[in-house]
């Protein structure tokens, strides 16, 4: 849960999952939009790669726990390896910004969430402004004056039937599978 990180005590991911920003704003409709569409499914909300011991989600893609095995299998071991290296990259590039800037190595005590997000995004625009100029090259496009973020409007104070219909969609177990099953049939065709 990469913008809700550090709380001090026994908060743990599975505890703070709930209170997250991150679905919070999913829920109130000002997160950043997502279309995409697998096999036929059309999605409109992104997801994130977890490992077994969040809850089964719809924004949530985690490994088979035990895939079938034979030629059938093959696809689930496929798609099982390539979830696990893209989580591990993932934390890798979350590690380095660990060692490069001590403020997100310790606890945020007294950081509100939103305070915790602004360091966090300051953090990494500084990580990538520094990359870009140690790699400076010629032939890279230069976005500099472009704002490639889609614009998000702030929609808060959504009646509360929304908000409860978002709460549903997210922890929605049946879109969750659909999401898993289209992402391991779309990787094992690339495939």
């Amino acid at each position: 849960m990469a913008r809700f990180f550090g709380l001090p005590g026994s908060q743990n991911d599975i505890n703070v999952l709930h209170k997250s920003p991150l679905f919070e704003d999913l829920k109130y409709g000002i997160s950043p939009r997502v279309n995409f569409a697998i096999n036929g499914n059309h999605y409109t909300h992104g997801y994130y790669l977890a490992d077994g011991i969040y809850p089964k989600w719809s924004t949530l893609v985690q490994c088979y726990r035990h895939p079938t095995t034979g030629e059938i299998g093959r696809s689930y071991s496929y798609f099982n390896s390539r979830q696990m290296e893209l989580r591990k990259d993932v934390e890798r590039a979350f590690g380095i910004l660990k060692r490069k800037f001590a403020i997100i190595f310790w606890p945020y005590r007294g950081l509100s969430a939103r305070e915790m997000h602004k360091t966090m995004l300051n953090c990494i625009i500084m990580h990538n402004m520094v990359i870009q100029q140690t790699c400076h090259n010629k032939n890279q496009t230069n976005h500099e004056d472009e704002d490639l973020r889609h614009e998000i409007q702030p929609a808060r104070g959504l009646p509360g039937r929304n908000y409860a219909q978002m709460t549903s969609h997210i922890e929605n177990k049946t879109l969750y599978n659909r999401l898993r099953e289209d992402l391991k049939a779309n990787m094992w065709d690339g495939f």
